[in-house]
């Protein structure tokens, strides 16, 4: 009979079998998890739920050598806490990956570092029920076909940017321009981040052409913000809000990603780069101005996270996007409850490096709290 070693306390960081230079995706990040959980005494595993073995119920978990380089593997009891770090890369193995975490969860209670969110216009709405959040807003609506599209352009002057209802990564995104001749310009981001740009002669070829790519996707449309800096390149602002070790929400740092001229989306998945956002938004509306946005980034942040933790249950960590247009207005534009680390190596390697262990220094606050302590939901908002 193989040795498992017991789930008690540990942190099971849900990931993909990968071959290559790491056992797991996102390696060189899940590495240094490992590293930090070892560092503040929290055992932590990367496992693939796929390698769940009913027989025994245990999965195989990855962990470093003692040299703090090299990956060793092992059977684990099921983690009771899990924070999700997997990145299926096609739809089979998207599915194939929800079915092996569903198996997994039948019959048990299992707890997610952090929580979900809901599609992208569920969040709009709860979002706008605050008065300080709904002013940060851009007009959003369903996309319900070729008619509500048509209406769309009509009502906010003859562009909308429309994008999934639950994508990331700036992917499968279009933005939409009517000219004054009648034609159609279509500029956009493929499923694999490659860019794209088309032209129709008419509405009817250009919204029947989308329809078509939409499929039975959820989409949302919005105003196509002129979200524009130095040289036309499109440029965000990301900002990393995250619960520290001792359970309360801090903003770890806020980014400026800023995308190729000519693109659309400033996602670092389809070819940007990442600096600090003082420094661009000085440049951009001078460094006065630079100071309140910032400020008011950060008052934001901490009211979404209050709001939609109080809504979809617990949450570690956000990323939170933000626009500023030409005339310095500041936009909210979405919530990744899966945040990447490529936006704060842009501001410093010491920025980073706290990115990473946020999340460790959380877990280890909930599973190592002292017996008898309970902690409620809400107790660190």
């Amino acid at each position: 009979m193989r040795d498992i070693y017991p789930d008690s306390e540990i942190l099971g960081i849900l990931a993909l079998e990968r071959p290559g230079e790491f056992p797991v995706g996102e390696g060189r990040f899940v590495r240094e998890l490992l590293r930090r959980g070892r560092r503040t005494g929290l055992t932590a595993i990367a496992f693939d739920p796929r390698t769940w073995d009913p027989s025994d119920d245990s999965v195989r978990g990855w962990t470093l050598q003692s040299d703090g380089e090299g990956w060793q593997s092992g059977r684990y009891g099921v983690p009771g806490l899990l924070y999700d770090r997997a990145w299926p890369e096609t739809a089979s193995e998207h599915e194939r990956f929800r079915h092996a975490l569903r198996r997994l969860e039948d019959g048990r209670k299992l707890r997610r570092l952090n929580g979900k969110l809901p599609h992208k216009g569920r969040v709009h709405a709860l979002l706008a029920q605050e008065p300080e959040l709904d002013r940060l807003l851009p007009p959003t609506q369903a996309y319900a076909g070729p008619a509500s599209f048509s209406r769309w352009l009509d009502h906010a002057g003859g562009s909308a940017f429309l994008k999934p209802a639950g994508g990331s990564q700036g992917r499968r995104v279009a933005a939409c321009v009517r000219e004054s001749d009648g034609s159609v310009l279509i500029r956009g981001r493929r499923a694999d981040n490659r860019s794209f740009e088309v032209s129709f002669r008419s509405m009817a070829a250009a919204s029947a052409k989308l329809h078509r790519w939409i499929g039975r996707r959820s989409y949302i449309m919005q105003p196509l913000l002129d979200l524009t800096g130095e040289g036309g390149a499109p440029y965000d602002i990301r900002a990393l809000v995250q619960k520290n070790g001792r359970g309360r929400w801090t903003v770890t740092g806020i980014a400026a990603r800023i995308g190729r001229p000519g693109t659309v989306t400033a996602n670092l998945h389809g070819g940007g780069r990442a600096e600090p956002a003082e420094t661009v938004l000085a440049a951009a509306h001078g460094a006065s101005k630079a100071e309140e946005l910032l400020a008011e980034i950060r008052r934001a942040c901490l009211l979404i996270v209050r709001r939609l933790e109080r809504h979809c249950g617990r949450l570690a960590e956000l990323g939170l996007d933000f626009g500023v247009d030409r005339s310095g207005r500041l936009w909210f534009l979405e919530a990744n409850s899966k945040p990447g680390r490529q936006a704060m190596a842009g501001i410093s390697a010491e920025t980073a490096a706290r990115s990473t262990e946020r999340p460790i220094d959380y877990a280890r606050f909930i599973l190592l709290r002292p017996r008898g302590r309970v902690i409620h939901e809400f107790d660190h908002l």
